[in-house]
């Protein structure tokens, strides 16, 4: 399926270019976490200071995501994905000078979002333009699978990068792969779009006119607004998870983060991927509210299970329950994005379905902040630990009550 694509040279540039960028932006993610937390572990405010670092990176989605999508629509999609690239591949060099300044670490990675908006639109574009159209799904399956795939690896290089040469040698890995993924774009054929130009102020105009109607449209729809939730509630998970991995790594096994990666990161990861395998091979046929309902309920007692960890240390093969556990809670997270993502697909038309997907990205970032901050907020007033388990009742809480409304609603859900 994948042989022709692999000999398509057009495509093996642009998809490289997304390998590397991925795998840049998640071992900075990552390399980040460790870095602020540290930075204010003796102060009273280290799980907030690592919730604020997350909504650096998750807000310029709210604001720009949208505006970047019709922008790139009327631009050389081409000079695009090359100079977002370059523009990242500088402000991750700033954190050489100030990665003791808490500030300015929150300043240049909203920067580096920001222009990450604008390349990943252009990106999605190009693609039509490089494959032929028999090629498409194929195509955009490799680009999840990696999506996915630079989430595992980046995440578990970073531990390891970190322990062997430093801090400093993450932003220097990810500096050159922005370049590198730079270059492979230079090559690529013409990609500007065949729209005339507009002037900006119109199209801003027709965004927001158009975010205010599919917005009207999703919350009057509870066959959209479910899935909406649940999709929500899985990047609130893992938001919620991001900001106290480092607190829960000194908890459980009295040691950083960067050290311990690989007991509770990279499964976690790993378990995403597995959950996405699961819904698309042997769940295939499953209903999608029953796979949620399920992913749901897992995730609830695996947050209430790893509040309780500490207590089992000790036992013989400690870090491997852990890891387990963290390997199970990222499966149920698959599972109820997959699925959610799906009856989104199954219960939206072909003419609204690209206007609700792009809704959809702003309305699921902007309802996650909430969670990620108060995380940091509840975690360092009482304990990380106590979030966990407060989160896993109420997810717990939230999937009685979906349970319910689907039995209900009885949404197309296969």
């Amino acid at each position: 399926m994948y042989s022709k694509l692999l000999r398509n040279p057009e495509f093996l540039k642009i998809w490289v270019a997304q390998i590397t960028s991925q795998l840049a932006t998640n071992l900075l993610n990552f390399a980040l976490i460790i870095r602020v937390y540290e930075l204010a572990a003796n102060t009273r405010y280290a799980n907030i200071a690592v919730s604020l670092l997350i909504l650096a990176f998750g807000v310029p989605s709210i604001i720009f995501a949208v505006l970047a999508g019709a922008y790139v629509d009327h631009w050389d999609r081409k000079k695009v994905l090359i100079v977002t690239n370059i523009v990242r591949a500088v402000l991750v060099l700033g954190f050489l000078i100030f990665s003791s300044n808490l500030l300015m670490i929150y300043l240049i990675v909203f920067a580096v979002s920001v222009f990450s908006q604008f390349f990943t639109p252009a990106e999605g574009a190009a693609l039509p333009k490089l494959v032929k159209k028999s090629e498409l799904v194929s195509a955009n399956s490799l680009f999840l699978f990696t999506l996915y795939g630079s989430f595992v690896v980046g995440y578990s290089l970073a531990g390891p990068i970190i322990s062997l040469w430093g801090p400093d040698s993450v932003y220097w890995v990810t500096s050159i792969s922005f370049v590198v993924a730079s270059v492979l774009c230079i090559s690529l054929p013409n990609l500007r779009a065949k729209l005339e130009y507009r002037d900006l102020r119109q199209v801003n105009k027709e965004v927001f006119s158009t975010i205010h109607h599919n917005f009207v449209r999703i919350i009057k729809n509870p066959s959209l607004i479910l899935p909406i939730a649940n999709l929500t509630i899985a990047q609130a998970m893992l938001g919620v998870i991001a900001v106290l991995a480092p607190a829960i790594a000194i908890l459980v096994f009295n040691q950083s983060l960067a050290a311990v990666s690989y007991k509770i990161v990279v499964p976690a990861a790993l378990g995403m991927v597995v959950g996405a395998i699961l819904v698309g091979t042997i769940f295939k046929s499953t209903s999608k509210t029953k796979l949620i309902n399920i992913g749901i309920s897992i995730a609830s007692l695996m947050l209430i299970g790893l509040s309780f960890v500490p207590k089992l240390n000790g036992l013989m093969y400690f870090g491997v329950i852990v890891a387990g556990i963290a390997l199970v809670l990222g499966v149920s997270n698959g599972l109820v994005s997959v699925s959610a993502q799906t009856l989104l697909q199954l219960n939206s038309t072909d003419e609204t379905r690209g206007k609700i997907f792009g809704t959809l990205n702003m309305m699921m970032n902007i309802a996650a902040i909430v969670p990620v901050f108060l995380a940091g907020v509840t975690a360092d007033l009482i304990s990380p630990l106590s979030v966990l388990t407060i989160s896993g009742v109420l997810i717990g809480l939230y999937g009685i009550f979906q349970y319910r409304i689907f039995n209900r609603l009885q949404l197309k859900s296969t």
